[in-house]
């Protein structure tokens, strides 16, 4: 049941459904030679073709707005390990110079408790404020992604970070989120124009 449980999540948070998003590692090729790339190949990687579809769309429009051309890899491959010669053709078809690949790392349930404030005085008024002062407990998830860039040229990995937020199940505006996070540091990193 446990694991039914966690595998619901995990279909409803795949592929950036955070809030709130932080950088929590960041990586970066020292020897990539760059030049920071115009075009982007956007890969989502879920088990569910909507939360796919839902990610890649939205995050390559962020893109687009950003003044990138992103292309959703959806359109042209299926999901899966199969979808690995379909990839590099659309690649090499688009001319995207960057793979950007995003993936569920891992979620993490927490509890947080928040005490209330002790009761005192005679029996009547201690009944009462111990009522109004019973803990406070919340359950929420913690979603990790991982996101890479890859020269498709080289097939070397060349930026790499790991974010966190509140899972939610609002994957359109938890990709912006996403996106609207990582798109400004791909560029300040000299990855993305």
């Amino acid at each position: 049941m446990k694991s039914l449980r966690l595998l619901s999540v995990v279909a409803s948070l795949v592929l950036g459904a955070c809030s709130t998003v932080s950088i929590t590692n960041e990586w970066r090729n020292p020897s990539w030679p760059g030049p920071p790339a115009s075009s982007v190949m956007v890969v989502g990687i879920s088990r569910s073709e909507t939360m796919r579809h839902i990610f890649e769309d939205t995050f390559s429009q962020q893109l687009q707005a950003a003044g990138v051309q992103a292309t959703p890899a959806y359109t042209q491959i299926p999901s899966g390990p199969d979808g690995k010669p379909g990839l590099q053709e659309l690649v090499r078809h688009s001319h995207a110079q960057v793979v950007l690949v995003t993936r569920v790392q891992r979620v993490e349930q927490k509890v947080n408790v928040s005490p209330g404030a002790p009761a005192y005085g005679p029996f009547w008024g201690w009944y009462g404020g111990a009522w109004a002062t019973t803990p406070d407990v919340t359950q929420y998830d913690v979603v990790t992604l991982e996101t890479s860039v890859w020269d498709p040229a080289s097939e070397k990995l060349v930026w790499s970070v790991t974010t966190q937020a509140v899972g939610t199940s609002n994957i359109p505006k938890a990709t912006i989120q996403l996106a609207q996070t990582l798109i400004p540091k791909l560029k300040s990193d000299g990855i993305l124009r």
